[in-house]
């Protein structure tokens, strides 16, 4: 008896020691951010302005923006900050662009509570500063691009993971305040 609870034990351990690796390789492989796309429809070329700071005064979260590029089907993505995506519009302009971080506590980790109304300031090289109002959040699977398409507004896409294991994405969809 002694020695199938001893087994029983081992196994429980080895079985925590593997998933807790697992999520820990997981919670920092920057793949886990991507969306299901083989490529995305954007081609914005003018690089003058360049986001540089995201403040949600709400949540009390200021980041650097970091930009990022996705290149043959990988999403680049950041510890340091939020990740902008070049090839979208910058913040600002016509379109949609594309801000999206881990959701780490230091990071995104309380995006989740945005509501919409909530303001989004995103501050330029030029320390021009847009503010964006949350039109609307929501809760999608990595194969529903469509929030990644462009628009013919000028809107702020930001996103995270969340869900079990990180599968699903939390976006907050935000309208330039005119």
């Amino acid at each position: 008896m002694k020695i199938f609870f001893s087994t029983i034990l081992i196994i429980t351990g080895i079985a925590c020691l593997t998933s807790t690796a697992y999520y820990i390789w997981q919670r920092n492989t920057p793949a886990r951010l991507a969306f299901s796309v083989d490529h995305i429809d954007t081609a914005y070329h003018d690089r003058t302005t360049i986001p540089r700071e995201l403040i949600i005064e709400d949540l009390s979260i200021r980041l650097p923006i970091i930009p990022a590029n996705y290149t043959e089907g990988k999403w680049e993505a950041t510890n340091q900050g939020v990740s902008y995506l070049e090839s979208s519009p910058p913040p600002g302009e016509i379109g949609n662009s594309i801000l999206y971080g881990h959701n780490f506590p230091r990071l995104l980790g309380r995006l989740t509570k945005i509501k919409p109304g909530a303001e989004i300031v995103i501050i330029d090289n030029d320390d021009a500063r847009h503010t964006f109002i949350v039109e609307y959040t929501s809760i999608v699977t990595p194969d529903q691009t469509h929030i990644l398409n462009q628009s013919d507004d000028k809107r702020i896409t930001l996103y995270t993971c969340t869900g079990f294991l990180d599968s699903k994405r939390f976006v907050a969809v935000a309208l330039l305040q005119s």
